[in-house]
Protein backbone atom coordinates (compact mmCIF):
# COMPACT_ATOMS: atom_id res chain seq x y z
CA UNK A 1 0.00 0.00 0.00
CA UNK A 2 1.22 3.51 -0.84
CA UNK A 3 2.04 5.96 1.94
CA UNK A 4 -0.72 8.43 2.82
CA UNK A 5 -0.40 11.79 1.11
CA UNK A 6 -1.89 15.13 2.19
CA UNK A 7 -4.74 16.36 0.01
CA UNK A 8 -4.10 19.66 -1.74
CA UNK A 9 -7.05 19.93 -4.11
CA UNK A 10 -10.15 18.12 -5.35
CA UNK A 11 -11.59 18.65 -8.83
CA UNK A 12 -14.82 17.21 -10.22
CA UNK A 13 -16.17 16.94 -13.75
CA UNK A 14 -19.08 15.24 -15.46
CA UNK A 15 -17.88 13.28 -18.49
CA UNK A 16 -20.20 11.26 -20.73
CA UNK A 17 -22.79 10.48 -18.06
CA UNK A 18 -20.38 9.70 -15.23
CA UNK A 19 -18.49 11.80 -12.76
CA UNK A 20 -14.72 12.13 -12.60
CA UNK A 21 -13.01 13.02 -9.33
CA UNK A 22 -9.39 14.17 -9.45
CA UNK A 23 -7.47 14.25 -6.19
CA UNK A 24 -4.20 16.18 -6.06
CA UNK A 25 -1.64 15.66 -3.31
CA UNK A 26 0.57 18.42 -1.92
CA UNK A 27 3.48 17.07 -3.98
CA UNK A 28 1.51 17.57 -7.21
CA UNK A 29 0.67 13.90 -7.76
CA UNK A 30 -2.85 13.31 -9.09
CA UNK A 31 -5.23 10.38 -8.96
CA UNK A 32 -8.48 10.14 -10.94
CA UNK A 33 -11.53 7.97 -10.37
CA UNK A 34 -14.78 7.64 -12.30
CA UNK A 35 -17.98 7.35 -10.25
CA UNK A 36 -21.68 6.91 -10.84
CA UNK A 37 -24.29 9.33 -9.52
CA UNK A 38 -25.18 6.81 -6.79
CA UNK A 39 -21.53 6.47 -5.74
CA UNK A 40 -21.27 10.26 -5.45
CA UNK A 41 -24.46 10.34 -3.35
CA UNK A 42 -23.03 7.60 -1.10
CA UNK A 43 -19.76 9.54 -0.75
CA UNK A 44 -21.67 12.68 0.22
CA UNK A 45 -23.61 10.72 2.86
CA UNK A 46 -20.38 9.26 4.26
CA UNK A 47 -18.74 12.70 4.44
CA UNK A 48 -21.85 14.21 6.06
CA UNK A 49 -21.77 11.46 8.70
CA UNK A 50 -18.06 12.01 9.27
CA UNK A 51 -18.42 15.78 9.63
CA UNK A 52 -21.68 15.81 11.59
CA UNK A 53 -23.78 17.56 8.96
CA UNK A 54 -26.57 18.63 11.37
CA UNK A 55 -24.41 21.18 13.19
CA UNK A 56 -23.01 22.56 9.93
CA UNK A 57 -26.47 23.03 8.40
CA UNK A 58 -27.62 25.06 11.42
CA UNK A 59 -24.52 27.27 11.17
CA UNK A 60 -24.98 27.85 7.42
CA UNK A 61 -28.66 28.71 7.90
CA UNK A 62 -27.77 31.17 10.66
CA UNK A 63 -25.22 32.94 8.44
CA UNK A 64 -27.66 33.16 5.52
CA UNK A 65 -30.35 34.65 7.77
CA UNK A 66 -27.92 37.22 9.18
CA UNK A 67 -26.72 38.19 5.69
CA UNK A 68 -30.26 38.56 4.37
CA UNK A 69 -31.21 41.22 6.89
Amino acid sequence: MSPIKKLARVLTDEVQGEFRITLEAEGGETFQVAATEQQIADLIDELDDLLGDDADEDEVTEHKEMGDE
